[in-house]
């Protein structure tokens, strides 16, 4: 969890609690969450915190959750209104598509987490002033491009009301691309005023394409609780927009094609893309930032960590004839299919000075219980939204060896592998390597039933949470 975020947290409900409460359920509260603010790391989000907390003052203080329904209710009728003029105002822009663009990022204007009070006068102001909105013109033609090559483009959304603008949008990425499947995907329940499936009917998102509930109440997208089919969806997509604070908060760093569109509302986001407070933002998934953010300091300067290039196969391959007895190593042509077909699951560290692959650790994804040795050679075992990666090669040239770049690939393809919604990391290691990765984390689960290349092989995991 950002620290910004943390620190407003906590400063918001540590002296909120009844007058009534007892002085030992007033210490058990505020101990309690100064235990949940002081999570270490970027899991969990800031998002899943806050419903820890809710969580917690109901327990604690019997506080119910706010009933959103009419609210909610409210501010669909409100934009349904208006929505016949809007799309008239986008269809008569120069640019349809930036216009829309504007449109929904003042929606998102409608959040009763981050705004004490939404004022239906300051929106509609807002909403006048949408084509007035900077718009970053190179990430919205990526979006316009992307959009027109795309087979299927999932939209993940947020408010209530805000949905209308949406709808708006999406029929909009719609003209550029008319045989491009949708799916919609909204809370898995009520939270706040965020849109649940009642909400996506109300206002007809339902009829641009498949609309399903992303398996959880928690504010955001946390691809680590998220239901398989909005897992699937998300990692299955060539194009996904993710409209929202929370979303951006809780997807960013994920490594998919993500698109966001969000108004700044709160102090974290208006720190971080140094705007004022209302500005809107489109801006577009970094495939690097989590490795910058991360990574050691010292090994960032010599080496960039990031997802393997197609073109960077062949060097993997030769890599894994260097690393491995013959028997063991894998076939050029397969370490090329991996390069090609789930590049997300190929971190490789690259060396600066010459712009060739130093090491690299790669895997693949499968629910199965325990490692195969098909995992090597069948690409087609592979699940996007599989829980578990079963690591099938740890490969670090000569010269770079003792260098703690081993350590670091196996770090950071962890902090990857939470944020893109993976419960554990299984191995399989010869004995004299078992006590390297058991200070690494991994637990030996005892010999494996891999028998490749005819060795005897210890099967270890790593367990995520």
């Amino acid at each position: 969890m950002n620290g910004t975020c943390r620190d407003c947290m906590y400063d918001k409900y540590i002296d909120r609690y009844p007058g009534n409460a007892s002085e030992e359920v007033v210490k058990e509260y505020r101990e309690r969450l100064q235990k949940l603010m002081d999570q270490p790391g970027a899991v969990p989000t800031g998002p899943e915190v806050f419903r820890e907390v809710r969580e917690l003052r109901g327990r604690l203080f019997g506080e119910e959750e706010m009933d959103f329904a009419q609210i909610k209710h409210h501010f669909n009728e409100l934009m349904l209104e208006i929505e016949p003029n809007l799309d008239g105002r986008v269809l008569a822009s120069e640019d349809p598509l930036r216009s829309a663009v504007q449109y929904a990022m003042m929606g998102n204007f409608i959040d009763f987490s981050a705004l004490d009070k939404v004022e239906e006068s300051r929106l509609m102001e807002l909403i006048d002033r949408a084509p007035d909105i900077t718009v970053d013109e190179q990430c919205l033609q990526q979006l316009r491009e992307r959009t027109k090559k795309a087979r299927s483009l999932v939209y993940i959304t947020d408010n209530c009301g805000e949905i209308v603008m949406d709808k708006i949008l999406l029929r909009q990425l719609l003209r550029i691309n008319p045989d491009v499947k949708v799916t919609v995907i909204v809370r898995g329940g009520p939270v706040a005023n965020d849109a649940t499936m009642v909400d996506a009917e109300q206002v007809g998102l339902n009829a641009l394409g498949r609309c399903i509930g992303n398996g959880n109440a928690t504010d955001g997208s946390v691809l680590r609780i998220m239901s398989r089919e909005a897992r699937e969806a998300v990692f299955s997509a060539d194009v996904v927009i993710a409209k929202g604070q929370a979303n951006y908060e809780t997807l960013y760093g994920c490594g998919c094609n993500v698109f966001y569109i969000f108004m700044c509302k709160c102090m974290l986001f208006m720190d971080r893309f140094k705007v004022p407070q209302f500005t809107g933002i489109l801006t577009y998934e970094d495939p690097e930032i989590l490795f910058n953010v991360y990574a050691d300091e010292a090994l960032l300067k010599r080496y960039q960590f990031r997802q393997i290039l197609p073109e960077e196969g062949p060097q993997a391959g030769e890599m894994d004839s260097v690393c491995f007895p013959p028997e063991e190593a894998k076939p050029m042509e397969i370490m090329c299919r991996f390069a090609r077909e789930i590049p997300e699951l190929f971190l490789v560290a690259i060396d600066r000075e010459t712009g060739k692959v130093a090491g690299f650790l790669c895997g693949i994804a499968s629910d199965e219980a325990h490692f195969s040795d098909a995992f090597f050679t069948d690409l087609s075992l592979h699940d996007p939204a599989a829980q578990t990666v079963y690591l099938l090669g740890l490969d670090i040239l000569p010269q770079y060896r003792r260098q703690g770049l081993a350590g670091e690939l196996l770090r950071l393809y962890e902090i990857w592998s939470q944020v893109r919604g993976k419960h554990r990391m299984v191995l399989t290691a010869h004995k004299e390597k078992v006590g390297m990765y058991e200070k690494m984390g991994f637990t030996d689960l005892g010999i494996s039933d891999s028998v490749w290349g005819g060795g005897v092989w210890h099967e270890m995991e790593r367990r995520l949470q």
